[in-house]
């Protein structure tokens, strides 16, 4: 527990200490966060038989015959395709909570996930992109359960690292818009009233 409660603190100073302005940076640094993340269940699943790869596995087998990704530096040439993939894709996860704002993050963080499951996974197997092919259902359970882990990752280490003015609260601005719209504005004549009356006489 004290263990734990050490960490906690470790990562509540880091917090605090990185509170980037440059979208660029902090879509590296989350994007690496999540894609780290994913790596973690990736690497649990398959010590349980659930997956039937590794990222560094699939990733490499863009550059290298599956027979020879055992090999360590081929695995890991793999391993570093995957973290510059999953650091640039975070950045359009930047922009999107820059337009729509960070209410409901985590439906956001899943869906993006969800997303990039589709179209990197997805396609790369329907496209051949990749010379790795699984051939059990369960393997795809799995990758889609890490892109979401991904995407919600990613989304909350955006908003947890970034400055506060970087992505807005939709809630908090309509709010306010309404309040103004339902203040009643006074209306001031320019003319005195006795020069008022004096016209209609």
């Amino acid at each position: 527990m004290e263990q734990l409660s050490n960490l906690l603190k470790w990562g509540s100073k880091l917090q605090r200490g990185l509170k980037m302005k440059d979208s660029i940076a902090l879509s590296i640094f989350s994007g690496l966060l999540g894609t780290l993340a994913m790596d973690i269940t990736n690497l649990l699943f398959w010590k349980k038989g659930k997956t039937e790869t590794l990222y560094g596995h699939i990733a490499g087998s863009v550059f290298v015959n599956p027979l020879r990704l055992n090999q360590r530096k081929n695995f890991w040439l793999g391993q570093i395709l995957h973290l510059i993939t999953g650091a640039v894709l975070a950045y359009p996860m930047t922009l999107l909570l820059k337009k729509t704002g960070k209410d409901n993050l985590l439906l956001k963080g899943a869906f993006f996930g969800a997303v990039t499951w589709e179209f990197i996974y997805g396609m790369g197997q329907r496209f051949r992109v990749f010379a790795t092919t699984p051939y059990f259902t369960k393997t795809h359970y799995s990758e889609l359960f890490n892109n979401i882990l991904y995407g919600i990752t990613t989304a909350t280490a955006l908003v947890a690292f970034s400055d506060p003015s970087m992505f807005p609260n939709t809630q908090t601005n309509t709010t306010s818009v309404d309040n103004q719209k339902n203040k009643v504005q006074p209306i001031y004549a320019d003319v005195k009233a006795d020069e008022e009356s004096t016209m209609f006489m």
